[in-house]
């Protein structure tokens, strides 16, 4: 894909994004926006917001992508159903959304899900399938079915009506702000939410500096940045069990690669460091995968204290006896 290819792409997820909520309104909660407490952070004069994504009834954001697309796919003839590949979040994003429509729903998930995502999928209905830990595998399973079901995939990503489902969150912030942010810090995965929201942010807050942060273990995003071309992440490990992705997706790369997004690795140390904060010190309830966004602003010296950060912060999908081992570490 050309540059002026990618960038017409850019510009057709944001188009996508301002209907999008028009599509989830009335569905979905608008998430507020929580200033940090300054001082819990280094630079302790930073304005910095989080988006709550993980105030979503499904703990997440994904559940934006996902009602977002169902909503597309709904303006033809209905499925027979629908199935997805994910590692929790957009699983159950999907089955909430599909069971709203009355649609048979799918989840195939890694065995080493957990338990509160797997519960709150089979909660909504769906039949929840669990294979190898990988994406390839979750992926090519989750096609396998859906071609014997003659069912609909749903792509937990790569996808313009997802890409366009999570950019929302940036169209919301800037409303809620009243201005336009000067860096947006974004957690990446397969890349749905990070490549949905910089193809709006490039659109509506052109000057905005935007940030994505990976897993060490699991930075396939900046190994394609670094090599100038998509790569992949063949074994991917850290506590963000929502982050593990061997690759992101092609489209979500062509797009991020072409919107000039600043890419930070952090350890997995930082992360449940932050992790910590948001829980003791700022009340916030996220998941490991959802601090992942707001980890390089708790942790260390980032920015001016003139200028205004966001951070999608989301998750709040995690057992209850893991969490009080995470928030215990040290």
């Amino acid at each position: 894909m050309s540059n002026e290819q990618a960038w017409q792409r850019i510009r057709d997820i944001a188009e996508l994004a301002v209907g999008a909520r028009t599509r989830i309104a009335g569905t979905l909660l608008q998430t507020p926006l929580r200033r940090v407490l300054p001082n819990s952070m280094p630079d302790q004069g930073l304005e910095v917001w989080l988006k709550m994504e993980c105030c979503q009834v499904s703990g997440s954001f994904k559940a934006r992508g996902a009602t977002h697309f169902l909503s597309r796919l709904m303006e033809g003839s209905a499925p027979k159903g629908v199935i997805t590949y994910s590692s929790g979040n957009h699983g159950r994003a999907l089955s909430e959304a599909a069971a709203r429509r009355d649609l048979p729903a799918a989840v195939v998930a890694p065995s080493t899900i957990d338990a509160v995502k797997a519960e709150a999928v089979r909660g909504a209905g769906a039949e929840l399938v669990l294979v190898g830990p990988t994406t390839d595998e979750r992926r090519q399973k989750a096609e396998e079915m859906a071609q014997e079901r003659d069912w609909v995939v749903v792509p937990p990503f790569d996808h313009d009506w997802i890409m366009a489902g999570q950019g929302t969150i940036v169209l919301e912030a800037i409303e809620q702000l009243g201005k336009t942010p000067d860096h947006l810090w974004l957690p990446v995965g397969g890349g749905g939410l990070s490549a949905g929201c910089a193809a709006v942010a490039r659109v509506h807050a052109p000057d905005c500096q935007i940030h994505v942060v990976e897993p060490e273990g699991s930075d396939a995003l900046a190994r394609s940045l670094d090599a100038g071309e998509h790569r992949r992440c063949e074994i991917p490990r850290s506590e963000a069990d929502g982050l593990l992705p061997q690759s992101v997706g092609l489209g979500n790369w062509q797009v991020l690669s072409a919107a000039g997004v600043i890419s930070h690795r952090i350890s997995d140390a930082d992360l449940l460091s932050s992790l910590r904060i948001l829980h003791h010190q700022n009340g916030v309830g996220a998941e490991p995968s959802g601090a992942c966004s707001i980890t390089p602003l708790l942790t260390s010296s980032v920015g001016e204290p003139s200028e205004t950060h966001v951070a999608v912060v989301s998750g709040g999908n995690v057992a209850r006896d893991r969490l009080q081992r995470l928030l215990a570490s040290s």
